[in-house]
């Protein structure tokens, strides 16, 4: 096997842990939110349009929080605000019976 094989290969078993971890995190979380860059699950969520001089944006506070993000080594925070002027979804999710 050469290195972008093993490259491969160990860029996919990161992606299925993440979605592994994602799956277990779900069950705790409130909230699934989507941004144009990446995905939260929250169990606070507070959306906000604010009118600014370039127009509308919004400002997204989240509490209790963890980040769909391979590369952060602490994916739990307790706080996070987004600014986005794109799109933001925010899905209840359907709590265990």
């Amino acid at each position: 096997m050469d290195s972008i094989d093993e490259l491969d290969m160990f860029e996919a078993e990161r992606r299925l842990a993440l979605y592994n971890e994602y799956r277990d995190a779900a069950r705790v979380f409130t909230y699934y939110i989507e941004t144009e860059l990446r995905a939260y699950l929250a169990n606070g969520v507070d959306v906000e349009p604010v009118t600014g001089p370039g127009g509308i944006y919004f400002k997204v506070t989240l509490t209790d929080v963890w980040i769909y993000e391979a590369e952060r080594l602490n994916r739990f925070v307790p706080e996070t605000i987004i600014y986005s002027v794109n799109d933001v979804h925010v899905q209840m999710l359907k709590a265990e019976e």
